[in-house]
């Protein structure tokens, strides 16, 4: 059973969401092409435009905490961010750093997590080979994760909620080809 959420975010909202993004690539030294990589990237517009989809309280804070999240797991302090075993436990465990809302549509932010969980899970279906040759730990790799049943699951969790305003910044299908990286 689907369910149905009314939430909207206000044109106000979008335009902060356009903001935020520039002023957290400031804030990271981005170079004029990173910059335009970064604010056109759909997972980090759906991180940015979460806690505004879901009504969440302090929005903007929350925005620029997780892209701050986001980005340093993407740039010279990527390392700190890699998956370790301890990771295995749960798709959301690398996440958690990024999954602090106060207030909202809980619905809502489930499906967005599962949307960006989901992404990682590819980009870590991806990077098998990559990451052995590497040493990385891939709990794909390794066998500590079912690519195939979880992919299911959290495709299902974001087909659970219909939020087509959510799939204008980044689709399922988007999800499953998106990669990780910032710019």
């Amino acid at each position: 059973m689907q369910t149905i959420t009314t939430q909207v975010m206000s044109k106000d909202s979008k335009a902060t969401v356009e903001a935020l993004l520039q002023q957290v690539a400031a804030a990271f030294r981005f170079d004029r092409d990173e910059t335009e990589r970064f604010v056109a990237k759909p997972l980090a517009r759906l991180i940015a435009s979460l806690p505004f989809l879901a009504g969440c309280d302090h929005p903007q804070r929350t925005a620029v905490e997780h892209l701050g999240v986001y980005v340093l797991s993407c740039k010279e302090t990527r390392e700190a961010f890699y998956a370790t075993p301890e990771d295995d436990r749960d798709v959301y465990a690398r996440l958690e750093a990024g999954m602090h809302f106060s207030g909202g549509d809980q619905a809502i932010i489930a499906r967005g997590m599962a949307l960006i969980a989901l992404t990682m899970v590819n980009d870590y279906v991806r990077d098998v080979t990559v990451d052995r040759v590497l040493g990385k730990h891939n709990p794909v790799a390794t066998g500590a994760w079912d690519a195939p049943e979880l992919i299911e699951r959290l495709t299902d969790q974001v087909n659970a909620v219909r939020c087509p305003e959510m799939d204008e910044i980044l689709s399922l299908e988007e999800g499953t080809l998106a990669f990780w990286n910032a710019t």
